[in-house]
């Protein structure tokens, strides 16, 4: 495929939110869905949606009703898309999807345990008319023949959008190499094949620009976010991947994301921490969703050694999530030691 297609997509007004709990001014908003248009950015992530009882804007957001329409600025191609996890899919009416009162495209995330579910959700809303992005969470967990098994379901339902998920930020080029072959020898070249990179190990940029690499016949897409922030150690750069992309030919202004970034994002870099931390170094070794580091610091555990004697210390089939009670249970077996 000669003139094959790299799409880019920003998830900062989600992604981010792991990191500020979606307190995002509606300015910010407006200013991110509406600059990242003239950015020429192809989907921009406008949040996630969940619950909370707040009174005030947020980018995470209780229905679909509830996402502001952006402005969609004219000759402008970007799409909108809003995350979505079964747990919130199942607490809500979701409307069949409304040119101009829905978001373009759903990105479905799910784990492996929530697999069969995942594809009955997907399924529906596709019927409802949007593109639905199926991102499987912690992908490395999956052996190959499980993870071609799952394509091959994919695609029988036939998303806009697959993707490989590094959730823990886990994983170097050559395992995104590896990732890369074992799905798009089996998945439907109609359906995108992306990627979402975290930082845990400072190899986001590089395994994004790996994946890119190894794409020769296929239209793909990746992720990043404004100077990467995002959940646990952030994400790929979308500036970064801007310039890398620019050099292929592409036409992204990088100027505009700069702009934002000196503008809204360099004050809240200074308020809130986001990229390579030491923890976050072992959510990467072992294998564990970061939720388990905040858990940990929300009761006062933040010494480093503390921290990987607790995580080394959790059974392999809870890693995938934050389980409280297993948590509390280390914490209380080593006592004061911990």
């Amino acid at each position: 495929m000669s003139d094959r297609r790299i799409y880019l997509l920003d998830c900062t007004l989600r992604d981010g939110g792991y990191i500020n709990d979606w307190e995002f001014s509606r300015d910010i908003y407006n200013a991110v869905s509406e600059d990242l248009q003239l950015a020429n950015v192809d989907f921009i992530e406008l949040g996630i949606m969940g619950s909370h009882n707040a009174d005030h804007f947020k980018t995470k957001f209780r229905s679909l009703e509830e996402i502001p329409v952006p402005n969609k600025l004219k000759d402008c191609k970007s799409k909108f898309t809003v995350m979505m996890t079964g747990t919130e899919y199942k607490k809500m009416t979701v409307c069949d999807y409304n040119v101009e009162k829905s978001v373009d495209a759903i990105r479905y995330a799910f784990f492996k345990a929530d697999v069969r579910e995942a594809l009955e959700h997907m399924s529906s809303l596709i019927e409802k008319g949007y593109k639905v992005f199926a991102q499987t969470m912690a992908t490395f967990q999956y052996s190959d023949s499980e993870l071609v098994s799952l394509v091959k379901e994919i695609n029988k339902i036939r998303p806009y959008a697959f993707y490989i998920v590094d959730s823990f930020g886990s994983l170097y080029p050559e395992n995104i190499k590896k990732l890369y072959h074992v799905v798009d020898d089996t998945l439907d070249k109609e359906i995108l094949f992306g990627i979402h990179a975290h930082n845990n190990l400072q190899m986001a940029d590089a395994n994004a620009i790996t994946f890119i690499s190894e794409a020769l016949d296929r239209n793909i897409i990746v992720d990043g976010s404004i100077y990467g922030m995002g959940r646990g150690a952030g994400n790929a750069h979308t500036e970064i991947l801007m310039h890398y992309l620019n050099k292929s030919g592409e036409k992204y202004d990088e100027d505009v994301v700069w702009r934002l970034y000196t503008d809204w994002f360099a004050d809240l870099r200074k308020q809130f921490d986001w990229g390579y931390l030491p923890e976050q170094f072992l959510v990467s070794k072992y294998e564990t969703n970061p939720a388990y580091v905040w858990y940990l610091s929300r009761k006062g555990i933040t010494d480093f050694h503390q921290i990987k004697s607790i995580l080394e210390k959790i059974p392999d089939d809870k890693r995938y999530t934050l389980f409280k009670d297993v948590a509390d249970k280390i914490i209380e077996d080593k006592g004061d030691g911990v």
